[in-house]
């Protein structure tokens, strides 16, 4: 079921509800009304003829054959005049004196010929005045306020929910506009989506779309250059092993120093290869696994066949909680930070690693005094390394930055969540 219909459906059913529920007790109000109303009505026509009597007695003092009065225009109501001792003095015509027999004053039900009646008895002066109509005229008229009830409400209700189905096509209206957009996009059109004026409420998922469409582009033009950087990379190190195996083969005497470079050679090239296993390993990982590493085994890991790792100071806080990712990725993306920093930094210079909490982080800084042969700008650099701590960063949901503290110093800051 679609959005809209179940919008419409959803408001239809409140309207009907509450409308229907508004009719009932209006109608139950109205019928209990036009009751009383009825009620009194016979009440005031027994005072009536009360009234008519005490003007003229001599009406009822004449000794009469025939008691009937003249028939009424309604078959539905009826009256009768009963004498102290139950001698019938008047009544309409066609009324069952006996149905009509009553003593008591006040309301009563009764059946006559199969019908119910409802009656009203009046005491005065020693006479009892009884009134009655026919229930079945009652309950038409019943029917006919119900009818009158029910008709606006149901044409009130059809045309309600016409105009909340034009109101909700109407608004979202936008969101079809931003589907058919989306829809009609070829996997290479990263540009921005644009629907025009977007209502406060679609413009967040337009933001967010147009985000994730940016970080997408971002993404595929970092695989790119990635790929031409890692060609590169390995470019460098075969052609070392190329050259250097040729000096091996023609100079003899010189061997033993060519082969030493071609090996130095090839464990560059062996290094380049694991780090591009490492991020094809990136990208098959879950950015929320189960895996979790402890950081003592993640600093061990890193510096284990690290050059020069001499150069290196760590200062650890005890009692670190555990990483979120699994060992092997953590090590990689500090060992490559270590590297870059031995690398570009000024030779011979101590870098430092720290390790501490902060909050529920957990904040991995090198620093290193900058090189004359460090990039002028580290965020941009698009070595291999970075580009692959930046991957397990971005993948395990960690914030990765380059700071300079002072002048001539650079820190590289991993915050992983803990």
């Amino acid at each position: 079921m679609t959005l809209k219909r179940r919008l419409v459906l959803g408001v239809g059913l409140a309207l009907g509800v509450l409308w229907a529920s508004a009719a009932a007790l209006l109608f139950l109000d109205l019928r209990s009304q036009v009751s009383d109303t009825l009620d009194e009505r016979l009440a005031a026509s027994a005072r009536m003829v009360a009234g008519l009597v005490a003007r003229q007695p001599g009406l009822l003092e004449s000794p009469r054959s025939d008691t009937e009065l003249v028939q009424p225009e309604s078959e539905g109501v009826a009256c009768q005049i009963q004498a102290a001792g139950g001698e019938v003095l008047v009544r309409t015509e066609g009324a069952n004196s006996q149905a009509l027999d009553a003593r008591e004053p006040g309301y009563r039900n009764t059946m006559i010929s199969g019908e119910r009646w409802r009656l009203y008895t009046l005491e005065h002066n020693g006479l009892h005045i009884t009134t009655a109509d026919r229930m079945t005229e009652r309950g038409e008229l019943r029917e006919g306020i119900l009818l009158v009830l029910v008709a606006p409400f149901a044409l009130a209700l059809a045309g309600g929910i016409g105009v909340v189905w034009f109101g909700i096509s109407r608004g979202l209206a936008p969101l079809e506009q931003l589907s058919r957009e989306v829809s009609r996009r070829r996997p290479s059109m990263l540009t921005p989506v644009d629907i025009g004026s977007a209502p406060a409420e679609l413009q967040p998922v337009v933001s967010t779309l147009n985000d994730l469409l940016a970080r997408v582009n971002e993404a595929i033009q970092r695989e790119q250059h990635f790929a031409s950087q890692a060609a590169h990379e390995l470019r460098t190190p075969l052609t070392a092993i190329k050259t250097n195996l040729q000096v091996a083969a023609r100079q003899a005497p010189e061997a033993s120093r060519a082969l030493d470079q071609a090996q130095a050679g090839i464990q560059r090239m062996q290094r380049i290869i694991e780090q591009l296993l490492m991020l094809a390993r990136v990208e098959r990982a879950g950015a929320h696994g189960h895996e979790r590493a402890a950081v003592e085994t993640v600093i061990h890991q890193a510096i284990a066949d690290l050059p020069e790792r001499d150069r290196i100071r760590i200062d650890s806080e005890a009692s670190l909680p555990d990483l979120l990712l699994p060992a092997p990725l953590a090590s990689t993306a500090l060992r490559n930070l270590l590297e870059n920093a031995l690398r570009h930094g000024t030779n011979g210079e101590t870098v430092e690693l720290r390790v501490q909490c902060s909050g529920t982080d957990l904040v991995m800084t090198v620093t290193n005094p900058a090189g004359d042969h460090a990039p002028a700008d580290p965020e941009r650099s698009d070595g291999l390394g970075l580009t692959i701590v930046r991957a397990i960063t971005e993948r395990f949901d960690a914030r990765f930055e380059f700071r300079h503290p002072r002048e001539g110093m650079v820190e590289a800051v991993i915050t992983w969540p803990t």
